[in-house]
């Protein structure tokens, strides 16, 4: 075979696409119940655009972007993430002036030189919402809310959302200080990226790989003060940033949505402020996110618009269907659909047989039929393989009565029928 996908790439075949359908089915009907609307960006942009939302220090700037200058000059990178391309076009079509909060959503390709392994590929699939243009806690409930709702519907019913809070940029201006304190007499010990990111994001050692980063951390953060009424934390979180967070779980709460807050996490991604949330689900084992967001109250500010407050998800899809719950299958019977034109062979009708089957296909039925004169029972077996409902069986003595032979393949029942009752039978 002189070709196949590039490593980390991977065909989607047409009984693949069965599930994919299902799921972007039920993403689409979930977010326009929530009011967001669908908006498609590119797959290339600026390089500039990400350097400057996600963070210089970071993973996705440093190691996984695919990143490359075009015949004109401009430094391109194929999209690795959703959020900021979201918020560039809520930007460049005066989405904050039309509209000021906005609700979008989105499905689509994305691209990272990461090492391929399950659910993680180098072209990899999300979709994901973001809520731009209000800084209340209960945008962040909703968006919380908007992910589990769709999880659930595309068959993830094990899953746990993780919540934290990462509080205000003063908030973690200060946690960042406690950490680095704490974590000095054993730098040594982490690993070379924690090391190299230290002093300019400290917070990356939360969410680091290697084990025995992620042990250190952990004890530092357990070494910090506690604040009253909130759950180990790294972040020193100021009295608005405590107000927010606690409505956020009082509203899940009232939403009867159920999430653990005891755990110490960080999002990499250098825009987040205040919620931050994972969705990790036991079937994927230890790379167990299937979906994380937050609120990220400065990226369009910081892009050139208005100081207005702004939150969001992604969900993997790879990762979504691998940790949905397996669907029972269709039985063929119930899955037939369609018809079959089938024409003897060697009977120059083909012109006639594709008349119906574009009538057919006018009329909103799924039709296909041969083009290689094989014969009847060659047409029947694929009609069968093709799961079709019905075979139209178009002979001489059909056309000359015009009429239309017509098979059920589910029942068995067969009876010739005059050609407008038969278009009629197929659309009943």
């Amino acid at each position: 075979m002189p070709f196949q996908t590039l490593r980390g790439a991977t065909d989607l075949l047409a009984h693949d696409l069965t599930a994919w359908r299902r799921l972007e089915s039920s993403v689409f009907t979930i977010a326009q119940r929530y009011g967001y609307r669908e908006l498609r960006t590119p797959v290339i942009e600026d390089a500039a655009l990400f350097l400057r939302s996600v963070g210089e220090t970071t993973d996705i700037v440093q190691k996984e972007m695919f990143r490359f200058t075009d015949r004109g000059g401009h430094d391109i990178v194929l999209r690795p993430e959703g959020t900021a391309p979201v918020v560039r076009a809520y930007l460049q079509h005066h989405l904050h002036k039309t509209e000021g909060f906005a609700k979008l959503f989105y499905l689509g390709p994305m691209f990272r030189a990461e090492r391929p392994q399950a659910g993680r590929l180098r072209q990899f699939h999300q979709y994901g919402a973001e809520a731009i243009g209000s800084a209340s806690p209960w945008v962040d409930v909703e968006i919380i809310t908007l992910c589990v709702h769709t999880l659930l519907e595309c068959g993830v019913a094990d899953a746990t959302v993780w919540l934290a809070s990462m509080g205000c940029r003063e908030d973690q201006a200060r946690g960042a200080q406690h950490l680095q304190e704490r974590l000095t007499p054993h730098r040594a010990k982490l690993c070379e990226d924690c090391q190299a990111r230290f002093d300019r994001n400290i917070f990356r050692v939360l969410d680091c790989k290697q084990p025995g980063c992620r042990a250190l951390a952990q004890e530092a953060v357990k070494s910090l003060e506690r604040q009253p009424g909130l759950p180990p934390t790294p972040f020193v979180l100021c009295e608005a940033c405590v107000a927010h967070f606690n409505t956020v779980r009082q509203g899940l709460k009232a939403g009867s949505i159920a999430f653990d807050d005891t755990h110490v996490f960080a999002r990499g991604l250098d825009y987040y402020t205040r919620t931050v949330f994972e969705v990790r689900s036991p079937r994927l084992g230890a790379q167990d996110a299937v979906a994380a967001g937050g609120r990220y109250d400065h990226l369009v500010e910081e892009f050139g618009g208005p100081a207005v407050g702004a939150c969001g998800f992604a969900a993997g899809i790879e990762r979504v269907l691998m940790a949905a719950r397996p669907v029972d299958p269709v039985p063929v019977a119930e899955a037939r659909q369609g018809v079959y034109v089938a024409i003897p062979p060697k009977s120059n009708l083909m012109p006639e047989a594709f008349r119906l089957a574009q009538r057919l296909r006018q009329q909103g039925t799924r039709t296909t039929m041969d083009y290689d004169g094989r014969s009847l029972k060659s047409q029947f077996r694929e009609a069968d393989q093709l799961h079709c409902q019905v075979v139209a069986i178009l002979g001489a003595q059909e056309l000359e009565s015009g009429s239309v032979t017509m098979k059920d393949l589910a029942g068995g029942e067969q009876r010739t029928l005059p050609l407008e009752a038969f278009l009629e039978a197929v659309r009943a």
